[in-house]
């Protein structure tokens, strides 16, 4: 605990050289403090405490490092209540530092070995999104590396043309959209006509070892030329295949395609339900399809199943041609799981979505995971939202919670092949459904 100033002093420090403002900076250096003092009350001893402070394109991250055997991160929890009476418990610093930051995750790296991070993102304004169609004037021509002025007009008229389910939420911080690119984090491409003037945008980034996740293509043209428009289209879903082809990468999928994705071009993964929301928050819900391509042949793997997802993913990976093992995934006994489960909960008010990745297993998951979705449809006042939920099913453990969504209201609804250490198996709170 002697450490815990220069922690903390450290962690700010490193935020503003990093270009983070003085808010964030200090937001960063509270989060490290917290975090810090918790770990050195609960956090084994065998081993060093270690923090990392870096860098990324958009945001600073801090990152422990620590053993651990009962340690309990409940209080991370997007639903987490902790009784602030119980003096004994420590965690209230902890909720504290997962809401002064803007995420946190933690990652199994070995044996009782965790990797804590938090990240604060930069501050970057609000942009005004461009409704008015763009008059072009053939030729077309492809660019492959936009440059920032560029992408950030691409990202305004792809914000004002296009709902925001089928955006990425930097576009409406197109500042943020430009350093995303320029550090790796998203590959864009954009066509530009005869007077340079830009008629379409598409967008990429990686998802897993083997897989990449696409939007678009987002198309500026005038909507009554519609050859026009189909051109863009196809210049950019082209020119997009043709690079990562050359890459390692297996297949290129999106939950997020627009209506311009050119028909044919790739296979459908199924169906979402998607808020198609207003700029007051009002709106409904609309069906939002998910596409996929391969780009080689997949060479077939092993993937963890409990017994009720089965039938579904042997559906799916025979109507996709991906040559999957299924493995029978049982649930750990409750004796050997420690009590607090915890969730990762990324909430986009913007797009009326939720997306939650399990990260811990424990006794409570089927609990808490009910409170997350009570919590959730509380935090957006009757707004319209999609709640969906990512299985890895590289790991067996996750894969064995699929008993507790089914009791907690949720439902298969396609695989991403290759988004995650495996396949991905989206489910969705069948409350978007109803």
């Amino acid at each position: 605990m002697n450490f815990l100033p220069v922690a903390a002093a450290a962690a700010e420090n490193a935020a503003r050289a990093f270009g983070l403002e003085s808010a964030e900076a200090l937001r960063l250096g509270l989060a490290v403090e917290e975090y810090f003092a918790y770990l050195c009350r609960f956090a084994g001893r065998e081993e060093p405490l270690r923090l990392t402070l870096s860098r990324g394109g958009t945001f600073v991250r801090a990152g422990f490092r620590f053993r651990a055997g009962a340690v309990s991160l409940r209080a991370l929890n997007f639903a987490a209540r902790i009784d602030i009476e119980d003096e004994g418990a420590g965690e209230l610093g902890l909720i504290v530092a997962s809401r002064t930051t803007d995420r946190s995750s933690l990652e199994l790296s070995g044996a009782d070995v965790y990797q804590l991070s938090a990240e604060v993102d930069r501050k970057y304004p609000l942009g005004e999104p461009i409704a008015a169609a763009q008059r072009l004037t053939p030729p077309l021509r492809v660019e492959d590396a936009p440059g920032p002025g560029l992408l950030q007009h691409c990202a305004l008229l792809a914000a004002g043309r296009y709902a925001p389910r089928l955006c990425p939420r930097s576009f409406r911080r197109p500042g943020r959209f430009v350093d995303m690119a320029a550090s790796g984090q998203y590959r864009a491409l954009a066509v530009l006509d005869a007077a340079d003037r830009p008629a379409g945008l598409f967008c990429w980034r990686a998802s897993g070892r083997r897989g990449v996740a696409f939007s678009g293509p987002y198309v500026f043209c005038d909507p009554a030329e519609a050859a026009l428009a189909a051109e863009t289209a196809r210049l950019l879903t082209e020119r997009f295949l043709s690079l990562v082809a050359r890459s390692e990468v297996v297949c290129a999928f999106s939950e997020r395609p627009t209506p311009d994705l050119p028909r044919g071009w790739f296979e459908r993964l199924g169906t979402l339900a998607m808020p198609d929301l207003a700029e007051d928050g009002a709106g409904s819900l609309a069906p939002q399809p998910a596409y996929v391509r391969h780009l080689r042949e997949d060479v077939g793997g092993a993937v963890w199943a409990s017994p009720d997802l089965t039938d579904f993913l042997r559906r799916e990976y025979d109507r996709l041609a991906f040559s999957r093992d299924l493995l029978p995934a049982a649930p750990a006994p409750q004796a050997t799981l420690p009590e607090h489960s915890l969730l990762a909960t990324t909430l986009d008010r913007v797009r009326g979505l939720v997306v939650l990745r399990p990260l811990l297993d424990g006794r409570d998951f089927a609990d808490n995971l009910a409170a997350h979705v009570t919590a959730l449809y509380e935090a957006v006042e009757g707004a319209p939202l999609a709640i969906l939920l990512h299985l890895d099913l590289a790991q067996p453990w996750q894969a064995a919670l699929s008993p507790a969504l089914a009791a907690n209201g949720f439902a298969p609804r396609l695989v991403l092949p290759h988004g995650g250490t495996s396949d991905i198996l989206v489910c969705q709170h069948a409350a978007a459904h109803s």
